[in-house]
């Protein structure tokens, strides 16, 4: 039998990580209702993904209200723009976005400042859909880089930010949760 018949037949899928007929992902510039489910994808993220890393008693703090009340009034205030990802009617990720946060970076240079997806959705397309529309708000903000920080332990996150086109830096911090490494990723957006 020759080798391409010995293959299972391919399973169809309508984007990555979505069987046909499954609701699809959309991803857009999140509206104040947003907020809660986006602050609920963070939490149980923070929960799948630190637990070791940080402090537990800092995941056990984690307050989803809080979080989205201080999104909506850093949204407000302009300092950030967050993106979010929802199925089925719920929120399920997002990306925040702006400007550099270095007082001597370049106007020209943005900064993910947090991409989380809710762990029941990770390997769905979620995160990579979400970094798409963070990078396109930036290069619509006229950036020509985007930088990111993320933790030196974080092996998944590393590993997608390499993927999507991120490169390492010499840039080198500690987190003031724990004072935990952190690393400093950049990329073009030209």
């Amino acid at each position: 039998m020759p080798a391409l018949a010995r293959r299972r037949p391919r399973t169809s899928r309508q984007g990555p990580g979505r069987p046909r007929g499954e609701t699809p992902l959309i991803v857009r510039p999140a509206r104040p209702d947003d907020l809660p489910d986006a602050a609920e994808a963070r939490v149980a993220s923070w929960r799948a993904a630190f637990t070791g890393l940080v402090p537990q008693d800092f995941l056990d703090a984690m307050d989803p209200s809080a979080i989205a009340s201080s999104w909506a009034d850093s949204i407000a205030a302009g300092r950030s723009r967050i993106h979010v990802a929802v199925r089925h009617d719920k929120g399920i990720g997002y990306a925040g976005v702006g400007p550099e946060r270095a007082p001597q970076a370049p106007p020209t240079t943005g900064e993910l400042y947090a991409l989380f997806v809710h762990p029941d959705h990770w390997g769905t397309g979620a995160g990579r859909a979400l970094t798409d529309a963070a990078c396109d708000d930036l290069r619509d903000a006229e950036c020509t880089t985007v930088g990111l920080w993320v933790l030196e332990a974080n092996s998944r996150a590393r590993t997608f930010y390499t993927r999507y086109g991120f490169t390492e830096t010499a840039g080198r911090t500690y987190s003031s949760l724990g004072k935990l490494p952190e690393i400093r990723l950049i990329r073009d957006l030209t």
